[in-house]
C-alpha cells in the first residue's frame, strides 16, 4: 500500500496551474439552484410529483457544486491569488451555511492527518467500541454533512481564530435564508427548504463511499476514485477522482482526469478501489456491509516515505 500524501512528485508542474474559469461554474450553480426553484414550485402539470422530485434532486446538486466549489477554495484552486481563493471560499461558505475557516482548517488536517487520531473528518477515528462506531457511521450516512458543516466546522475555527472570523459565516447564512424566508413566495421557500434538505443528504451518502468501508489505514486503499468525470466535473469540481486527490492535493480538480490517466496503472496495481459511480458503490457496500465498517486488514500496509 502506498500513503495518502506524494504532494508533487512524479507529475509535471502544468497539472499543479489553477484553471482560471472554475470559479465561474458558481454563476452557473446558482443561476440553475434559482430556476429549479422557480420551476419546481410552480409545477402543477402531468406526473406533478416526479417532476417536482427532479427539480428538487437537480437544485440539490447545485448545493453540492457550491460545496465542491468551497473545497476547491480550500486547496487554493480557484484563482492563482490567496486573496481570491479566500473571498470566494468566505462567501460560498454564507451559502452552504459554514465558518470558511473552520472547513479549510478541519479539511487540510484531513488529508494531513487522514485516517489518524487527529483527522476531524474521519468516523472511525478515534477508536471506539463496534457499536458506537456503526450508530456514528449509520448517522453520518444520512446528516453526516450538515453536522460537520454547521457544527464541527464552527467549532474548531473557534480553535484556530477569532470569534468573528470564525462566525461570521454561520451567521451571514442564518441571516441570508431569514431573509428569502420573509421575500420569498411560500411555495418557492418551502420548495428552497425542500432543496436544503435533499442536497444534504445527498452530499452525506456521496461522502460515505470516498472513504467509508474501506480498510482503515492510511493509505490510499482507504480512498476511491470514481470513473465518472462527467458527473464528477460537473458538480463535484473533480472530488470523484479521490485517491488521486488525496495523493495529489496541490492538483486542481478540472485536471486530476488527465492525471488520472497518468497514475490508473499505477494505482491498480497498488489495489486501490475504483468505481463506476456513487450509486452503484454505495448500493454495493451497502448490501455487503450495511453499516460501512473497515474490514479487517489481511496484511500489514506497506507506507513509502512522505
Amino acid at each position: 500500500m502506498v500513503s495518502v500524501t506524494r504532494r508533487r512528485g512524479g507529475l509535471a508542474p502544468e497539472h499543479f496551474v489553477p484553471v482560471a474559469w472554475q470559479k465561474w461554474k458558481l454563476v452557473g450553480y446558482l443561476a440553475v439552484l434559482a430556476l429549479s426553484i422557480i420551476f419546481g414550485s410552480a409545477y402543477a402539470g402531468p406526473l406533478a410529483a416526479p417532476v417536482k422530485v427532479f427539480f428538487v434532486v437537480l437544485g440539490a446538486l447545485q448545493f453540492i457544486g457550491v460545496f465542491g466549489l468551497m473545497h476547491e477554495s480550500a486547496h487554493g484552486h480557484l484563482a492563482a491569488s490567496r486573496k481570491v481563493n479566500r473571498w470566494l471560499g468566505e462567501a460560498m461558505s454564507v451559502i452552504v451555511g459554514t465558518s470558511y475557516p473552520g472547513y479549510r482548517a478541519a479539511h487540510l488536517t484531513h488529508h494531513a492527518k487522514f485516517r489518524t487520531e487527529a483527522d476531524p473528518q474521519e468516523i472511525i477515528f478515534p477508536r471506539r467500541s463496534a457499536p458506537a462506531t456503526m450508530a456514528l457511521l449509520t448517522v453520518a450516512s444520512v446528516v453526516g454533512a450538515p453536522v460537520f458543516l454547521l457544527v464541527r466546522a464552527p467549532i474548531i475555527a473557534l480553535k484556530h481564530t477569532g470569534v468573528v472570523r470564525a462566525l461570521w459565516g454561520p451567521v451571514a447564512a442564518v441571516a441570508l435564508y431569514a431573509t428569502l424566508s420573509q421575500v420569498l413566495p411560500s411555495a418557492q421557500w418551502y420548495f428552497l427548504l425542500w432543496t436544503l434538505i435533499a442536497g444534504s443528504v445527498l452530499g452525506s451518502l456521496n461522502d460515505m463511499v470516498y472513504h467509508q468501508g474501506l480498510v482503515a489505514e492510511d493509505t490510499l486503499q482507504a480512498c476511491t476514485s470514481f470513473d465518472c468525470d462527467l458527473f464528477g466535473q460537473v458538480f463535484l469540481s473533480g472530488a470523484n477522482r479521490h485517491a488521486e486527490h488525496h495523493a495529489y492535493p496541490d492538483v486542481p480538480g478540472p485536471r486530476l482526469v488527465k492525471v488520472a490517466k497518468v497514475l490508473r496503472e499505477d494505482f491498480h496495481a497498488r489495489g486501490i478501489p475504483y468505481e463506476r459511480s456513487f450509486t452503484v458503490a454505495y448500493l454495493r457496500r451497502f448490501t455487503t456491509n450495511p453499516l460501512f465498517l473497515p474490514p479487517r486488514s489481511a496484511v500489514e500496509p506497506v507506507r513509502v516515505e512522505k
